[in-house]
């Protein structure tokens, strides 16, 4: 359902779209069982099913604040909304791959696409009647973990694991603002993207004595559990211990929020309109641009838009490297 206006002379524009989509017939590999060995294929068949719906709009608006200054300014927003609503039959769910022994994202009807899934962190245990007190949990300790009970069993078992982030944004966006001056222009383009999370794994290496010894080197130990950070310590204690209380395991600790928005591209471009017609030209443009220049966000890893990978399993910080900044000079001749 769409709706489009202009106003004032075209002027000011707007565009207004709500949109669902049902896709059937997925393409989804049915699992095989154990007794076909390690020769046979997966087949793939057209059964799974998902929905996405949202709200895009976007808003132009252009003029003349001068005889000699021009602007054109646009903002676009979109809201979405992903859900899975079928797979195999039988079947309600399936996990992504594993990396370094965590597996952090399940596929699952009702819940977005790669959707995070672990257990439920609430703290560390900091004093040992904390430790004596709390449900069974392997490899409990001072400055370990301590997760949620979700079923209220008295034990951390596979079973308390929750979904616990989802990278698919609630929002996003973009602004662009063009001026002019006489030959002068200026163009800029900012985009955001709101309410994803992302699993940064990468704190996996840097955070656990145990998992890699060259984080020794950095200034994890200095930000890890210590009786007087309780529950404020940025990582849990600094030793080489592995298991489900450490490092063995997708937990929400390794979840972030993801939101952040970035100077795209800046612009800068001048028209030597008196050179032209001295030179028999019919253009001569000097610019220089920026892409990827500035970003505001929480998110503690090197870049919050990282790639994508798989479509059942993206929005996974492994230590990507970011995006480098370009800078660009042009020269922009016409015969």
């Amino acid at each position: 359902i769409g709706f489009d206006a202009s106003f004032f002379n075209d002027k000011l524009e707007l565009i207004l779209d709500w949109w669902k989509k049902d896709t059937d017939d997925l393409l989804y590999q049915l699992p095989l069982a154990g007794v076909t060995g390690n020769f046979a294929s997966a087949p793939a068949v057209n059964i799974a099913s998902m929905s996405n719906s949202g709200l895009d709009f976007q808003i132009i608006g252009r003029g003349n604040f001068t005889e000699d200054l021009s602007f054109e300014a646009t903002f676009n927003s979109s809201f979405l909304k992903n859900e899975i609503t079928a797979l195999a039959p039988g079947l309600d769910f399936f996990d992504g791959p594993a990396y370094r022994g965590i597996q952090p994202t399940r596929n699952a009807i009702n819940q977005p696409l790669s959707s995070f899934f672990g257990y439920e962190v609430i703290g560390y245990f900091n004093s040992a009647e904390e430790v004596a007190n709390s449900p069974a949990q392997d490899g409990k300790g001072l400055g370990r973990f301590r997760y949620a009970d979700v079923n209220g069993d008295g034990a951390i078992t596979p079973d308390d694991r929750t979904f616990i982030g989802s990278p698919v944004p609630d929002w996003t966006g973009g602004a662009t603002l063009n001026l002019r001056y006489k030959n002068l222009a200026l163009e800029t383009f900012w985009f955001a993207s709101v309410g994803n999370d992302i699993f940064n794994q990468s704190k996996w290496f840097t955070d656990f004595f145990g998992t890699f010894e060259g984080s020794a080197k950095g200034q994890a130990a200095k930000r890890s559990w210590t009786p007087e950070l309780g529950n404020n310590a940025a990582a849990p204690i600094w030793e080489s211990a592995t298991n489900l209380s450490t490092s063995g395991v997708a937990n929400s600790w390794y979840v972030e929020d993801g939101s952040y928005v970035r100077l795209q591209r800046l612009a800068l471009s001048y028209d030597f309109t008196d050179l032209t017609e001295k030179l028999g030209l019919s253009r001569f443009r000097l610019g220089v641009s920026a892409n990827n220049i500035w970003t505001i966000t929480n998110y503690s890893g090197l870049d919050p838009g990282i790639g994508g990978g798989a479509d059942t399993n993206f929005g996974i910080d492994v230590g990507n490297y970011p995006i480098a900044p370009q800078y660009l000079f042009t020269l922009e001749m016409g015969i």
